[in-house]
Parts: structure tokens; sequence; C-alpha cells
């Protein structure tokens, strides 16, 4: 009984990986949000980069309530992921990184340079 207990112990906690994002950045600071956003697939980013331009809802979002060191649990079979920032307090975020690949029990360091204004993914800021 304890070998199948032990068994299905490990078998639940292989699937719960996590990441570790080294945040540097002033996000979340007052007045802010930061969130990652996942995607599963290169198709999945690919749909996510269009409503994020159309100033759709975005989808797999999770937030992030702190800077520093900031342990995150890997969904499913997320394959990429972003960070999104709303540092002016509007409905879309106006700063975000590029699409990284996962990488199980990887540090991230997210330096303010990382994130770019939203506005040049639309053209908008050139």
């Amino acid at each position: 009984m304890k070998k199948i207990f032990l068994f299905l112990l490990f078998a639940i906690s292989g699937y719960a990986e996590n990441l570790v994002i080294e945040n540097q950045t002033d996000h979340p600071a007052k007045g802010s949000k930061m969130a990652i956003q996942w995607a599963d697939s290169a198709r999945e980013v690919d749909q996510e980069n269009m409503t994020f331009l159309s100033g759709g809802e975005l989808q797999n979002v999770q937030k992030i309530k702190q800077a520093g060191k900031v342990d995150v649990k890997i969904p499913g079979k997320a394959a990429y992921f972003r960070v999104l920032v709303w540092s002016k307090g509007t409905s879309k975020p106006d700063l975000h990184t590029n699409w990284v690949e996962v990488v199980p029990k990887k540090v991230y360091l997210l330096k303010k340079d990382h994130l770019v204004p939203s506005e040049l993914m639309s053209g908008t800021g050139c």
C-alpha cells in the first residue's frame, strides 16, 4: 500500500513543475499589474498575438503579485510564456516581453529592458 501511495505522489508531483522568475523590474508597483500568459503551442502563440493586437480578451493569464523571486507553477501543457504589465491602469497591457520557451526548474531573469512597449507590436509606436 505504501509503495502505491509513494508512486502516486511521485507521479502527481512530476506534473506540477515550477519555474522561477527573478523579477528585477519596478512592477508590480502601486497602480500597476503584472501577469504571465501561457501558451501550449506555436499556433496558440500566434492566436494570442492576434487577440492582443485586436484588443480581445487574453487567455491563460496568471497574476504576479510581487517583485523579486517568484516561484511559478507551470500549468498543464504550457510550452511558452510571456510577461505582461499594465503600468498605466489601462485594460490592455502596455508592456510585454517576447514569448519564451518554458523550461521547468529554470530561473528566468526579468529586467526592465526586457519589457517593450505594446505599441511597438502593432506598429503604432514607430
